[in-house]
C-alpha cells in the first residue's frame, strides 16, 4: 500500500503488502446468499470474470462468452437432462477458484 487505507473494515498501513485473490471475486457473501455453492442458475450475478468492463476488460471476452454459450448449447442439445450425483470438487489456488469436477448422470 502506498498510503494508509481501510478496505472492508481492515486497516492497511502504508508499506504493507496486499494480495489480490481473483477467486474470491464471485464469492462475496454480501452479494450472494450461498457464495460457496456452485449454482449455474444464479440470478442477477454481477460477475467479474473476464474483467467485467472498464479499461482493463479482456478484448476476447465477448468471443469467449459466445464460444462457451454455443458449446453448452451443442452439448446439452444432444443429452437428456443432467442430474448432479455428488458434490462438486473444487480446484483451489491463489489465482482462480472453480469446480474441477461435477459428477452428473443423465436422467
Amino acid at each position: 500500500a502506498t498510503q494508509d487505507i481501510e478496505i472492508g473494515g481492515q486497516l492497511v498501513r502504508a508499506g504493507e503488502k496486499v494480495v489480490l485473490f481473483y477467486g474470491a471475486a464471485n464469492h462475496d457473501p454480501r452479494v450472494f446468499e450461498h457464495p460457496e455453492r456452485f449454482d449455474i442458475t444464479r440470478a442477477k450475478n454481477p460477475h467479474v470474470a473476464f474483467g467485467s468492463g472498464g479499461p482493463h476488460v479482456c478484448l476476447g471476452a465477448h468471443l469467449a462468452r459466445l464460444e462457451i454459450q454455443e458449446m453448452l448449447r451443442g452439448i446439452l442439445g444432444r443429452l437428456r437432462p443432467l442430474q448432479q450425483t455428488g458434490p462438486a470438487v473444487w480446484d483451489q489456488s491463489n489465482y482462480i477458484i472453480g469446480p474441477e469436477a461435477v459428477p452428473v448422470r443423465q436422467s
